[in-house]
């Protein structure tokens, strides 16, 4: 009796370990799984400050802003980004604004009616890249139970929150089920010149399993704002007490720098 139960104990299976989040920034630039106890980000700032510098950032860059200060834009996106994502996602936010930049002075380098298409064509993406890595990493590092005091703290009507509170939670869920669903399509020979030579077929394998797993994602985000009383009448409760904090000082005067430069003759032209 106690070998049957010894063999018994020794044939139960550990139990899968749970799977980790992945940030959006990692899933939009292929970044490893970070562990529980490094998901906290670095930078601990008030999402209002974010706001302010989010909407700088992208009136900047994708308005008024010369080359030269689009430049500092990226830079400073790549710092936020090292403070809070994973090497790998660096990497890759700085090899491609390194490629867009380059593509820009192709036309001074080589006259050709190629390169000014290339080169116009690389200044709109790469404006386009600095403002959805600086969204994205906006999204990684503000939590729902932070943005929605906020917001309420400032005035901000429900048909604007309930929304910013529901793709805050839905956008990371879905870029995970379809990195899941490209993970799978690999393991069974879907990927690679396969893609290339059936398209259509390609694609139909790709978005028909994200379509209904963020279905699923969807609805029980729905559930789960049910029981949470999103929507409510009432007062919601606030867990996290925002305060002012010396990140929110240095994103605000990062703000007003820019704003500063961007209306000086040198760096506004």
């Amino acid at each position: 009796m106690r070998r049957t139960q010894a063999q018994a104990a020794g044939s139960v299976t550990p139990a899968e370990p749970a799977r980790q989040p992945r940030t959006l920034l990692g899933a939009l630039f292929g970044g490893k799984t970070r562990p529980r106890a490094h998901a906290a980000c670095r930078v601990h700032a008030d999402p209002r400050s974010k706001i302010i510098l989010l909407l700088v950032c992208n009136v900047l860059v994708m308005g008024v802003a010369s080359s030269l200060l689009v430049g500092l834009i990226a830079v400073l996106v790549g710092v936020l980004i090292a403070l809070d994502e994973p090497v790998r996602v660096l990497v890759s936010y700085a090899l491609i604004t390194a490629v867009f930049w380059g593509l820009t002075q192709l036309p001074q380098w080589w006259p050709t009616g190629l390169a000014v298409l290339l080169g116009v064509s690389a200044y709109w993406l790469l404006r386009f890249a600095i403002s959805l890595s600086l969204g994205a990493w906006f999204v990684t590092t503000t939590r729902v139970s932070t943005l929605l005091p906020a917001l309420n703290q400032l005035r901000a009507p429900r048909f604007l929150t309930i929304p910013l509170a529901v793709l805050f939670r839905f956008v990371p869920a879905a870029l995970d089920e379809a990195r899941g669903v490209i993970e799978a399509m690999r393991l069974r020979g879907y990927s690679g010149s396969y893609v290339w030579r059936h398209p259509l077929d390609g694609i139909e394998k790709l978005v028909v399993p994200v379509l209904a797993a963020s279905a699923r994602s969807a609805d029980d985000l729905s559930a789960a704002a049910l029981i949470r009383g999103l929507g409510s009448g009432g007062r919601p409760t606030v867990v996290d007490r925002l305060r002012f904090a010396p990140a929110d000082a240095v994103l605000l005067v990062l703000s007003g720098g820019l704003v500063a430069l961007a209306l000086h003759p040198a760096w506004g032209r």
